[in-house]
């Protein structure tokens, strides 16, 4: 954390204001404390210069012409990068609903107006400390889910080639997924959200013994029990974990096995009561299992997978969501040739001679 602090030795500070005469003692008293300083008149222009320029905080008035304070911080706070940029309001004490908004649109701090000058550099590193600490703690909390996140990826992964010869179908089965809540209307972060979640639906056959997982001919009653319970493991694996990629990953494990009539596993759910982002892996997953090869069977025709699903519209799969599948069936088949098993056995490398 220090390293990002003394980075910031002589940080550059813009300021937005105006008024000349209140731009004029302010730069005076931060260049006195070591700090560079840039100016604008109005957001527009500081808007310019934050995309050449990057300062290290944004001190800015709240009234001005073409582009206000609010507008301004707005904008920035929707900048992918910039979600940390300090920016400091000057305003008046007794403005509570100025400075109740500044809050509201991500305004970091506020400074009251008459500006005490010999305070100000103070004040200013304080903020820049304590912007620079929080950003280091975001980063190491985000490094820990990455970490967190790749580890669980791995396990998934795991479970697949336990169970898939190439592993492939995990990527095939995502990009489904994402394909088919384009279609059903998600938005573009659900849609990734999706992508990335999708992939661990099958995790908790890590915990599956491979006399079932890989049996060649039809499991058993208590055999099919212990399959079903991968869905519950997988559940356990993903529980407690505060982002909403692996929120949504631990439903998607937990129900992509529920059916649209409540006949599914494990909770027997039915119809609306099933997550969608569920219902739509289940269909996504069970199409790339018909038209795949497994030990207990030979790969169905696209034809006949697709005229399965349309069977069970209504009963194992959500019916609008069928309709929709099909409608995107010629990009699904693009995804299908694309992470073919056949065309990775084809790439993969010979193994070595003994």
């Amino acid at each position: 954390m220090t390293e990002l602090v003394d980075e910031l030795e002589n940080p550059l500070i813009l300021i937005v204001d105006d008024e000349f005469m209140q731009r004029l003692p302010m730069r005076e008293a931060l260049e006195q404390d070591g700090c560079r300083v840039v100016e604008a008149e109005n957001g527009e222009q500081a808007w310019e210069i934050i995309q050449k320029e990057r300062p290290d905080m944004v001190i800015s008035d709240v009234v001005m012409p073409r582009m206000d304070g609010f507008s301004m911080c707005q904008i920035i706070r929707q900048q992918k990068g910039l979600e940390h940029l300090p920016i400091v309001m000057a305003t008046s004490l007794d403005d509570m609903t100025s400075i109740e908004r500044a809050y509201r649109l991500g305004a970091t701090d506020f400074i009251t107006k008459p500006i005490h000058w010999g305070l100000l550099g103070h004040r200013v590193r304080y903020i820049l400390r304590s912007a620079s600490t929080a950003q280091a703690l975001s980063n190491r909390e985000m490094e820990l889910l990455r970490t967190r996140m790749e580890i669980i990826r791995r396990l998934g992964q795991a479970a697949e080639y336990r169970d898939n010869e190439t592993g492939l179908h995990i990527m095939r089965m995502s990009r489904y997924s994402a394909l088919l809540g384009q279609a059903h209307g998600l938005s573009l972060s659900d849609q990734e959200l999706l992508l990335e979640a999708a992939p661990m639906h099958d995790v908790g056959k890590i915990g599956i013994p491979d006399s079932i997982l890989l049996k060649p001919g039809k499991l058993t009653e208590t055999e099919f029990t212990i399959m079903k319970r991968h869905t519950l493991l997988g559940g356990e694996l993903l529980d407690r974990e505060p982002s909403l990629l692996l929120q949504t990953a631990h439903l998607i494990a937990l129900t992509h096995h529920e059916k649209w009539d409540g006949k599914g596993y494990p909770y027997g759910m039915a119809g609306e009561e099933i997550p969608l982002m569920g219902r739509i892996c289940s269909l996504a997953d069970v199409f790339d299992a018909l038209t795949s090869k497994r030990p207990y069977k030979e790969p169905w025709s696209v034809e006949e997978s697709v005229n399965e699903i349309r069977r069970c519209s209504g009963t194992a799969f959500d019916p609008r969501l069928v309709p929709l599948f099909v409608e995107v069936l010629p990009e699904i088949m693009v995804i299908k040739e694309t992470f073919s098993d056949i065309s990775q056995s084809i790439l993969a490398p010979a193994k070595p001679s003994s």
